[in-house]
């Protein structure tokens, strides 16, 4: 895994010369909005799932950590000399009150539109381009699980933004995620990503490109790979044909990998031949026995040790935890995200062809 270092250097000379004291300088002192701001990036960090931490569910732990970065945000605009960060904490806020909206708070999302719309009226330049950003953001965390309509809206809104922001690069970042959205039109999704692969600058994002339109060419197609089973042996889905087959890429420092969990389960009560496989993206051993004992149960297990480098991983264009497969009663490959309207998936894919 790659790291991220900052390193601070003398420029042009500015250092030659000085007589450097044995002694540390004090570290500067941060005024209230400075400590502020601090506070905020802070929280930018995920919270890591434990499989509950302190008896908390996933979902309280994540709204939780959402509230947190409510209030520091509050606390940082509320702060003399906040002007610096104004903007980006104003749009920050937006974004934390439609996350929060989307579990019920009818208010906060008005709350968020008005914040958009008080910084639209005033933005400029780039600005512009960062509150059209976000609202196309939004609109795509409100319809989580788009239906056809939906869906076409979001890709012309996508494609909207990169005709008024032509140089803006968060463009191709736009149709990705639009391309999510598509996997029950594999032949659309696939042109999108191909249009946003050329526009893509950052390496990161070709990579997740190029692993997405290996997920696309796998659809419809009869996937035949031996999992090696945690424990010994393995999993081979061939010998698993005549029952559908669900399979969850996961990661127990995935809070929303947790979340997933609970969905299948839930659906799948009603749906007890299904054979269910789930892949552990995890490095260590023990993590997977805790999500065995967890939310396992009924579950064969897949683990290597290797991680998101493992052959079945890279092979299959796995890039995001979690993620869910669907294998009909043939073996093909039916769904790229089972966790969208899950029961009527299972009820489909049980019916004779």
């Amino acid at each position: 895994m790659r790291r991220r270092f900052r390193c601070l250097l003398g420029i042009g000379g500015l250092w030659a010369g000085v007589t450097c004291s044995l002694e540390a300088a004090p570290p500067p002192v941060k005024s209230p909005a400075d400590a502020a701001w601090t506070e905020v990036l802070r929280l930018d960090r995920t919270p890591q799932a434990d499989g509950g931490q302190g008896g908390k569910t996933a979902k309280e732990v994540y709204l939780s950590h959402l509230k947190a970065q409510d209030e520091a945000l509050r606390r940082y605009l509320g702060t003399s000399g906040s002007e610096a960060h104004a903007f980006e904490a104003k749009l920050r806020l937006a974004q934390v009150l439609l996350a929060l909206g989307m579990e019920g708070g009818g208010e906060q999302l008005k709350q968020a539109k008005y914040i958009l719309d008080t910084l639209e009226a005033s933005a400029t330049g780039t600005q512009k381009a960062h509150v059209a950003f976000a609202r196309i953001t939004q609109r795509m965390r409100q319809n989580r699980f788009p239906d056809k309509a939906q869906r076409d809206e979001l890709l012309s809104a996508a494609r909207g933004f990169q005709k008024r922001f032509p140089e803006d690069p968060r463009a191709a970042r736009l149709l990705v995620e639009v391309a999510t959205q598509l996997d029950r039109e594999p032949q659309l999704k696939k042109s999108v990503l191909e249009d946003a692969e050329k526009l893509a600058l950052e390496p990161q994002l070709k990579m997740r490109i190029a692993d997405d339109l290996k997920k696309v060419a796998l659809m419809g197609q009869v996937l035949a790979p031996a999992l090696p089973e945690a424990g010994g042996g393995e999993i081979k889905l061939e010998s698993l044909r005549g029952k559908p087959v669900l399979l969850l890429f996961f990661s127990e420092n995935s809070l929303p990998s947790l979340v997933a969990w609970d969905v299948l389960n839930e659906a799948l009560k009603a749906y007890p031949e299904v054979h269910r496989i789930g892949v552990s993206l995890d490095t260590d051993a023990s993590s997977l026995e805790r999500m065995r004992k967890s939310h396992g149960e009924g579950w064969r297990l897949s683990w290597d040790g290797l991680g998101w480098e493992g052959p079945a991983v890279r092979r299959q264009g796995i890039n995001a935890a979690p993620t869910a497969w669907l294998l009909d009663t043939e073996g093909r490959l039916v769904s790229l995200n089972a966790l969208d309207r899950t029961a009527a998936q299972l009820a489909e894919v049980g019916k004779p062809r």
